[in-house]
């Protein structure tokens, strides 16, 4: 195999990511722990809504890293190695990651603003935003008047589109990812020929964390019936039995006033 061929010299941001996610499901699968692997993914930077609102927002972020499932690691890590095969090396590293995670991060904050106290994995919503990307790129380029594209990009557009059908699939995340890496592919776009719409996407973009954050902090409280207790308890337990006491109380009193209840602080006083 030439050196040219080589995905950690073609795609090191895409090849790091791989590996930090196959290690973060490894240990949900395999460590010794009292926790179920729901606890588990949490744990370790899962999606988790009640978290999130008692000041955890880095799950936003660290969800596209945690993956319960083995065949949901494999389909997001083929996604991963054949969008970033063709995106990485044009962006280059840096402007890929800013358009992965980023997002991961929209569809993340878009789930938070349309949904209840759930618990996500995966980075399926920054590899929607990828393929939105992918299309838009290959849409400029006019390959879409070749018929052979046209006819794999519709495709794959609508195998995706079908996915988020199946019962359990965060559609909501995978649609908040597409809107933005949508918009940071025109803000990143790497042809000089596109400042207007670069100019317009950043724009857009300001105006898209305007909203979001207003949504965000319209939807931080939650409903009785959003809560998990047991949950709660099993992972603020673990976090104090290993050292993190300070912490746990902590986040045990902002949980509290999401909560509207004593019983947390109580519990870990």
């Amino acid at each position: 195999m030439s050196v040219r061929q080589r995905p950690y010299r073609t795609q090191p941001a895409s090849f790091v990511i791989s590996a930090v996610c196959i290690f973060v499901t490894g240990v949900i699968q395999l460590a010794p722990s009292s926790l179920s692997q729901t606890e588990l993914a949490i744990l370790l930077g899962a999606y988790y809504k009640a978290f999130i609102a008692a000041g955890e927002w880095w799950r936003l972020l660290t969800v596209g890293f945690v993956h319960v499932s083995v065949i949901h690691l494999f389909v997001n890590m083929m996604s991963l190695s054949v969008l970033g095969r063709v995106l990485e090396p044009a962006l280059k590293p840096l402007k890929f990651c800013i358009l992965l995670f980023g997002s991961v991060i929209g569809g993340s904050v878009f789930l938070f603003c349309t949904s209840g106290n759930t618990v996500g994995v995966g980075l399926s919503g920054g590899l929607y935003g990828c393929l939105a990307a992918y299309i838009y790129l290959v849409s400029e380029a006019g390959a879409m008047k070749n018929p052979q594209v046209r006819y794999g990009v519709i495709q794959t557009v609508v195998m995706n589109l079908l996915i988020n059908f199946l019962p359990g699939v965060a559609w909501r995340a995978h649609f908040g990812g597409a809107i933005t890496g949508l918009l940071l592919i025109m803000c990143l776009n790497p042809r000089k020929e596109a400042q207007d719409v670069k100019r317009n996407a950043l724009v857009a973009l300001a105006v898209l964390c305007v909203i979001s954050v207003v949504a965000c902090r319209r939807s931080m409280d939650l409903s009785q019936d959003n809560y998990y207790l047991k949950t709660d308890f099993n992972i603020l337990e673990f976090e104090k039995n290993h050292g993190m006491s300070s912490y746990v109380s902590n986040l045990a009193e902002r949980l509290d006033k999401r909560y509207d209840i004593s019983y947390l602080e109580l519990l870990f006083r």
